[in-house]
């Protein structure tokens, strides 16, 4: 069985059994169409390989896939914040100990994790390796996931500050140095036979301004998240368990100006190094 079919089975009996009455081994889709149905449990899987050019052989591996995890893990905190706080819970852990890395990131919000499954994951899969990407591509995928979100009725400063938030993390996921492989597909079609972008229709009126006093000040500072904001660890503690839970009372602040990492735990002890680098804070 390919390992990438073996991970998602397993994450589909563990997480969301009631999926694989669906399962056909046959269908050229599987994969695909498993990895988006993990999402509806909160369960993201993103997969990437070795940056396509190494900066040196020395290339510090374990901090290029903790960056790259980042920017997922940031995304989804600026987005369950600002729409659902109440749901802002999320962790990441690697599948297993092998290359390609494939990460899993559970989050509490099951609508953020599939629009990240079904519109993110994807448009960073496929533009990656482009030269240049418009600023206006990037906008209208970000009105994509608010209008998917169903977040067009935010008053319109809540509603921009999110979308020039958002704009600010796609570009970290396509500077990332880990080149992200394709899994899920998209949700709805975002590209023309040209692979233009297919920009969203004209956004609705806002809501009258005596309304949108009732959110308050829904803005996330993508440069200076907390620990206590989700289930992050900062580098210089110990590594948590695959079933270790963090108490963010715990954890101390970060410095100004320090955004601390969104920690991938590692998946057990092994007698060998595995292939896999060690994230920040590893030890022996």
């Amino acid at each position: 069985m390919d390992r990438l079919e073996d991970i998602l089975l397993r994450l589909a009996q563990q997480h969301a059994p009631q999926v694989m009455r669906a399962w056909q081994p046959d269908d050229p889709q599987r994969l695909a169409r498993l990895a988006r149905h993990l999402a509806s449990y909160n369960v993201l899987v993103i997969v990437g390989d070795f940056p396509q050019t190494l900066r040196s052989v020395s290339q510090d591996m374990g901090a290029e896939i903790q960056s790259w995890v980042d920017g997922y893990g940031q995304m989804y905190l600026l987005l369950a914040r600002s729409l659902f706080p109440s749901f802002t819970g999320v962790k990441a852990q690697y599948a297993d100990d092998r290359w390609p890395v494939v990460i899993t990131l559970h989050g509490d919000s099951a609508p953020v994790i599939e629009a990240l499954a079904g519109l993110i994951a994807p448009y960073i899969a496929a533009r990656q390796t482009e030269a240049v990407v418009s600023e206006i591509e990037l906008i209208g995928l970000m009105e994509l996931v608010l209008d998917t979100l169903e977040a067009t009725t935010l008053p319109r400063d809540v509603y921009k500050r999110l979308v020039n938030d958002g704009v600010v993390l796609l570009k970290r996921l396509l500077m990332a140095s880990i080149r992200q492989l394709p899994l899920t597909n998209f949700d709805r079609r975002v590209f023309t036979d040209s692979e233009r972008f297919i920009p969203l229709p004209p956004e609705p009126p806002t809501l009258p301004e005596e309304d949108s006093g009732l959110l308050g000040d829904t803005r996330v500072d993508v440069a200076t998240l907390r620990p206590d904001q989700a289930a992050y660890t900062p580098p210089d503690t110990q590594t948590l368990t695959a079933t270790q839970s963090l108490n963010p009372a715990d954890s101390p602040a970060p410095k100004p100006h320090e955004t601390p990492s969104f920690f991938v735990p590692r998946r057990g002890e092994v007698k060998r190094r595995p292939p896999v680098p060690r994230l920040p804070g590893d030890e022996d």
